[in-house]
């Protein structure tokens, strides 16, 4: 299929009338609502266990530490800080472990203890010098949360932190153009030597250079790619698969945007599988923005994509959705401002691969890029969606919101149902509603952005609702810049039954 071939498809809409749409998005959402009867147990029918969902999560299980293994910082900067935030949302103290990793240097560990109901901060940078840092942590004796938080003069950054390493890492979106930066970062935590094969896929082809094949990661150690040096020099497309050939790794993506659409500077960790439903809490049309999924189909079998558009309204006031193929091995470039049928405002975003009779619904990886423009100036926000199994009633962010503004938390309902949100924070007194954000109504099929009012004091934020939902966070991004930067919570899910 060549260039235009691809884009005759995506403005191809799916031959559904308002009222077929309608039932199919009840029945896609439904399928939440089953989730949460599971979720709302102590014991998850082992037929029914929630599917691990390629992102981090929080699990239940209270009778084991907790590991986090954070995507990396840029240690070569003077401009450039970082900090590790653990959060401790419980009624006893715990000690935690800190491990710093780097290239050609040896890891550096540190201890610190985080007080029952409180957060402690810890320096990426303190006592090891190298070009990227990459940070475990280890709770012991309790669990808790962390979040990586960069601090960088193009737009502060917060990546969420991965579970466990893994074999398979995906990135959709990945950019190059007027120079901009894109380092794959990735981390070998273990003490033998991980072997990876990377390959990456550009606007016009798949590549597979043979330096990344049986590449070698050091044992305990960083190794940061800048895919400009690796033959993918201003490119508006660089979607990058790594898989393990031995062992198992932890990737990240560090980009500084410098033009050709985009500014501004983003960390983030991969998506660690592929999922055949995306969902994104914050979709954008506003004047001055642009929105784009970006979408990898890493298989061997094109996809055909549903992208339905959630925005709360009356089934006669739903919006069309669209279709596309996904091409196998390829990356595809959806702009959602090509779709006159969404109105102005903000939408929920759900993408879904559509299985063929007989055949498993083909995995793919969506990444959501919203460029906001004020006057000459951009301010570029990338976010990887959530995917199956990542709705949840409850939502964690361990390093806190931005408050003051009027989008702080933008929560898109996974439900038929109408529900109501609660947004807390963990302090002395443990978990307490702020004050104006007890049960924010949330209409059913829809999405509700809240503002947090301002002064509210760091700390871990919980977000509570009756029904499940997915929950991102909507950053200043510091330094008097313009835009947003964005984040998903970090969802809790039930543990898997014993011997599942």
């Amino acid at each position: 299929m060549n260039e235009n071939q691809r884009l005759a498809s995506v403005q191809n809409r799916t031959h559904l009338s308002i009222r077929q749409l309608a039932v199919f998005v009840l029945a896609l959402l439904m399928v939440g609502a089953m989730v949460l009867t599971n979720q709302r147990g102590e014991v998850v029918a082992k037929s029914e266990v929630v599917p691990v969902p390629v992102m981090p999560v929080v699990s239940l299980d209270q009778r084991i530490s907790t590991s986090w293994f954070c995507p990396g910082v840029p240690g070569n900067d003077g401009t450039i800080s970082g900090s590790i935030v653990i959060s401790n949302p419980s009624d006893t103290d715990f000690n935690a472990t800190i491990t710093r990793l780097g290239a050609g240097v040896s890891p550096v560990v540190t201890a610190v203890t985080v007080a029952a109901r409180s957060q402690a901060a810890v320096n990426v940078k303190e006592g090891i010098e190298a070009s990227f840092i990459s940070t475990i942590v280890e709770i012991l004796g309790g669990v808790g949360t962390a979040e990586q938080f960069i601090n960088h003069p193009a737009g502060n950054s917060v990546a969420q932190c991965a579970n466990e390493p893994a074999t398979d890492w995906y990135f959709a979106d990945g950019f190059t153009g007027a120079d901009s930066l894109n380092h794959i970062v990735l981390t070998n935590p273990y003490s033998d030597s991980t072997v990876v094969d990377i390959s990456f896929v550009t606007k016009e082809s798949t590549r597979e250079p043979s330096r990344l094949q049986g590449f070698v990661i050091p044992p305990r150690s960083v190794i940061a790619l800048n895919m400009a040096d690796e033959g993918a020099r201003n490119e508006p497309v660089v979607a990058v698969e790594v898989r393990a050939t031995s062992g198992k790794l932890v990737v990240g993506r560090s980009q500084h945007y410098l033009g050709a659409g985009r500014l501004g500077y983003t960390m983030a960790l991969g998506a660690s599988g592929v999922s055949s439903e995306w969902w994104f809490a914050d979709g954008e049309k506003f004047e001055g923005n642009s929105e784009q999924l970006v979408i990898l189909n890493p298989s061997d079998r094109d996809a055909t994509l549903s992208v339905i558009f959630v925005n709360g309204a009356s089934s006669d006031a739903q919006i069309e959705p669209a279709s596309l193929t996904a091409p196998a091995g390829r990356v595809t470039l959806f702009d959602t401002g090509s779709l006159p049928s969404v109105p102005d405002g903000r939408y929920g975003i759900i993408v879904s691969s559509i299985s063929e009779p007989g055949l498993e619904a083909t995995g793919v990886v969506v990444e959501q890029v919203i460029n906001r423009r004020v006057g000459n100036t951009v301010g570029t926000s990338v976010v990887l969606g959530a995917p199956m199994g990542a709705t949840s009633t409850v939502w964690t962010a361990p390093s806190g919101i931005s408050s003051g503004i009027d989008d702080s938390i933008v929560v898109l309902n996974a439900t038929p149902l109408d529900g109501t949100v609660t947004v807390s924070q963990i302090g002395p007194a443990g978990e307490v509603a702020i004050a104006g954000l007890e049960s924010i109504a949330l209409p059913a099929s829809g999405l509700v952005s809240i503002p947090v009012p301002a002064g509210i004091s760091n700390g871990e934020v919980v977000i509570r609702a009756t029904i499940p939902v997915v929950v991102q966070r909507m950053l200043l991004r510091g330094h008097d810049l313009i835009g947003r930067s964005a984040v998903l919570a970090i969802p809790t899910i039930p543990s898997p039954e014993v011997g599942s």
